[in-house]
């Protein structure tokens, strides 16, 4: 990449050099990138580096497609830590951290040992070749697979919190299975004894979950 070209898309001459690790390929309403302690106003063809942090605004929603055709889509006021994002042959190794807000991962079939991770600070969830959506809310986060299936596993005060339940050990979820950890369940109108556990998540969920990633 030139420096020319470099700031024909709105990035700094230091993206020479930077990882660059995929694209914005639709973008409704306002969203940024954090890098290197600056923000970037992000549009459509604006590339994304491994470290960026990614922030929507209201009635936002925005597409981020990486290298190997893996999409992530983000919903209104959300943030997402892009922490790392690989590409070796048809190998991948990336992994994303959701702060708040909601996620949905469309993951591309990659080479063996290939990893994408989309973790929260009470759950980590991974995949290969399927999709599915993590959304947080009242501190409680969500996990609803809509293809495929996702390994998902306790981290933090999850483990305190449910240290029986399924997720402290790890579960698999398959399509139109979900689970939520954290508190209040009240939030999501959940029995607390289910926190933890695989659900299979009521038509009014799931509609609720795909309408906040959708166009």
């Amino acid at each position: 990449m030139t420096t020319a070209l470099c700031a024909a898309i709105g990035l700094p001459a230091a993206a020479l050099a930077a990882d660059l690790v995929g694209e914005v390929t639709k973008l409704r309403g306002q969203a940024r990138a954090v890098r290197g302690g600056q923000n970037v106003m992000l549009a459509e063809g604006t590339k994304i580096e491994s470290g960026d942090g990614v922030v929507t605004g209201p009635d936002a929603r925005l597409k981020v497609q990486f290298k190997d055709g893996s999409i992530i889509t983000l919903g209104e006021n959300s943030k997402l830590n892009i922490d790392k994002a690989k590409f070796e042959g048809s190998k991948r190794d990336i992994a994303a951290t959701l702060l708040d807000g909601v996620v949905r991962a469309a993951v591309a079939k990659a080479g063996a040992g290939s990893n994408f991770q989309v973790n929260s600070s009470l759950v980590t969830s991974a995949a290969r070749g399927t999709e599915w959506i993590m959304s947080i809310k009242d501190h409680t986060t969500s996990l609803l697979v809509l293809e495929g299936t996702v390994n998902a596993k306790g981290i933090g005060e999850t483990l305190d919190d449910l240290p029986n339940a399924p997720i402290a050990k790890g579960v698999d979820l398959g399509v139109k299975q979900g689970l939520a950890v954290g508190e209040p369940a009240r939030a999501l109108g959940m029995d607390p004894n289910d926190m933890g556990k695989v659900i299979n998540w009521k038509a009014e969920k799931i509609n609720k979950l795909v309408s906040a990633t959708d166009f």
